[in-house]
């Protein structure tokens, strides 16, 4: 509101009509101060008579050149004034001015700095927002991978322990398989050679007979021999067991009477033979 009023009163002061009032309001003063330094008149009573009296006149009489040479010199003061007066008011209208421009800049300067404070804090926030987004994403990342590697690995274990056991199974169903038929061929085996054992024995048993001498007294008698044959049927030992004294010895004799006794010439056989027990009777 002072602004607003200062800005009318300065346009008033340059106005031809402020200058108007202003010269004709000197006029006045100068007129008024020519009157009063005019020394006054004394005042006379005439007893006359009023016919016999004359008028008198008296008049101050005004230079026009002093009249005009003290407004043209209140006009100048008056100018003179109201420049010093534009002049200050300028100088204030200026002042002010350079105040507010001050202000407005520092106002400007405050808001700018507080907009780039409030920009950077911006920047710092989307920054450090954008790190922890980075953060969690590369956290949730090697968390899913490492799920990932972790549900791989139970996986391949899973398989691997599937096909373990599914070797497993094939493993001892293959050597339950081949036990069987080890078993199959260990008996099969077995069975053979006891009966190769049992026909040799057979044979030995037969040229044993054979070669015993035929006698009456051992009728109905029995003899036990363990016989130990080399290879090829050599006879290594001939002992007696038990049984008939007399029929033994004729037994023993009747054993080594024969280069060698039958065998079979398979190692497993043969080795069933080694050492037999034989009874001869008559």
């Amino acid at each position: 509101m002072k602004i607003f009023l200062h800005s009318l009163w300065r346009r008033f002061v340059e106005s031809e009509f402020a200058l108007s009032i202003t010269f004709h309001a000197l006029l006045l003063a100068g007129l008024v101060v020519s009157v009063s330094i005019t020394p006054p008149q004394q005042l006379t009573m005439d007893m006359t008579p009023l016919t016999e009296q004359m008028p008198v006149i008296n008049a101050t009489f005004i230079d026009p050149a002093v009249t005009q040479a003290k407004f043209d010199e209140a006009r100048a003061r008056e100018q003179q004034v109201l420049r010093e007066q534009r002049d200050a008011a300028k100088r204030k209208a200026d002042a002010e001015r350079k105040k507010r421009e001050v202000a407005a800049k520092r106002l400007a300067d405050k808001r700018a700095a507080e907009k780039k404070k409030q920009q950077e804090q911006d920047q710092a926030q989307r920054e450090q927002r954008e790190l922890e987004r980075k953060a969690q994403e590369a956290i949730a990342k090697k968390d899913a991978q490492a799920k990932k590697v972790e549900a791989e690995r139970v996986e391949k274990l899973k398989r691997d322990a599937e096909v373990q056991a599914k070797r497993d199974k094939q493993q001892r169903e293959l050597e339950e398989q081949l036990a069987q038929e080890q078993a199959q061929i260990e008996a099969q085996e077995t069975q053979r050679v006891m009966s190769e054992k049992q026909r040799y024995s057979v044979l030995i048993k037969s040229t044993i007979q054979r070669n015993l001498i035929t006698n009456e007294a051992f009728k109905g008698k029995k003899c036990q021999l363990n016989i130990r044959l080399g290879i090829g049927g050599v006879v290594l030992k001939v002992d007696k067991i038990a049984g008939d004294e007399a029929l033994c010895r004729a037994a023993i004799s009747a054993v080594y009477k024969p280069s060698q006794l039958p065998v079979s010439r398979d190692p497993k056989v043969f080795a069933q033979l080694r050492d037999i027990n034989l009874t001869v009777e008559q």
